[in-house]
């Protein structure tokens, strides 16, 4: 059964129940799907594969944020640990992908502490601006508004907001559902499997 593939249990969830007969027909090719387009299943996948129409869903759009979306590499990353900066799992992830792309140390420990680097180009200011003002769960306002729609396209705004979204329900899920972090091996083969495929 393939729930025995997963490393541990979290806190929040009970891996006693069995799935349908239909639901596991079909989870070991979302697995593998999965595992093709982000070069390994997380942590939080593995969890999410209790509800595997759910997983299929949620992986579709993580394909597309990450590699579907007509952002940059370094707006794609800025986006997310502005989204993930109070989440340990998320944060982890993604900060040293953030560095790979250019976001300084310095920029990082300004995000962390909810603010806008000041020294951000200035449409990865228009769209860390914006991204802020998504997660804070506020009405945009007309200056975040103006900045980002004089530096990105109508399609990219939607792509910012969706890439947001998705980071958001990401951290929300680790800490809802109590994900335990990756070993470290794991967390450098992811690393350097996003690196390689950053422009992808």
């Amino acid at each position: 059964m393939l729930l025995s593939r997963f490393r541990q249990e979290p806190a929040a969830i009970s891996y006693k129940s069995a799935l349908s007969a239909e639901d596991e027909a079909d989870l070991d090719a979302t697995i593998q799907t999965i595992a093709g387009s982000h070069g390994y299943v997380s942590n939080l996948m593995q969890t999410l594969a209790l509800a595997p129409k759910g997983l299929a869903a949620f992986a579709e759009l993580s394909t597309y944020t990450r590699y579907g979306s007509e952002l940059t590499p370094l707006q794609r990353e800025l986006a997310i640990v502005i989204a993930v900066r109070d989440v340990h799992y998320g944060w982890v992830h993604h900060e040293p992908l953030a560095r790979s792309v250019g976001i300084t140390n310095e920029q990082l420990l300004l995000i962390r502490e909810g603010r806008v680097p000041k020294d951000l180009p200035p449409a990865e200011h228009a769209l860390a601006d914006y991204v802020f003002e998504i997660t804070a769960g506020r009405r945009v306002p007309p200056r975040v508004a103006e900045g980002v729609h004089a530096n990105f396209t109508p399609r990219q705004i939607v792509d910012i907001a969706l890439l947001t979204s998705f980071a958001m329900a990401v951290a929300a899920l680790a800490m809802g559902l109590e994900v335990a972090l990756e070993p470290a091996e794991t967390l450098r083969f992811e690393q350097e499997w996003q690196q390689a495929h950053a422009a992808g």
